[in-house]
């Protein structure tokens, strides 16, 4: 089960990624996802939450990927500011840490 905390109180505004970001989510993740970010103009700066996502596989991603380059080219910045281990073990495995670095969680 996906769920996404979208918090745009905060600044910058931030993205929760809850539960599993696989390739059974992917679908309502990209339209979440989506529509939180509609609304980002050019220039802004979101930040990326996966200390709650419980699973990652590639499909998730990919999807995240690919979010990351739809918004580079709009001049949008995209930070991961924590990931759970699994998801950082998996960024770390396909080497996309540099795409989309992920601090560690307070819990590790």
């Amino acid at each position: 089960m996906f769920e996404l905390i979208h918090e745009p109180q905060q600044q910058p505004e931030r993205l929760t990624l809850v539960g599993s970001l696989t390739i059974y989510e992917v679908r309502q993740a990209h339209e979440a996802l989506l529509a939180a970010l509609s609304g980002s103009g050019e220039g802004s700066h979101w930040q990326l939450a996966l200390d709650q996502l419980e699973e990652l596989d590639s499909a998730g991603a990919q999807l995240l990927l690919a979010l990351q380059r739809q918004l580079t080219q709009r001049q949008t910045r995209l930070e991961v500011i924590s990931a759970a281990d699994g998801p950082r073990e998996l960024l770390d495995v396909l080497h996309l840490h540099s795409l989309l670095p992920a601090h560690p969680t307070a819990q590790a």
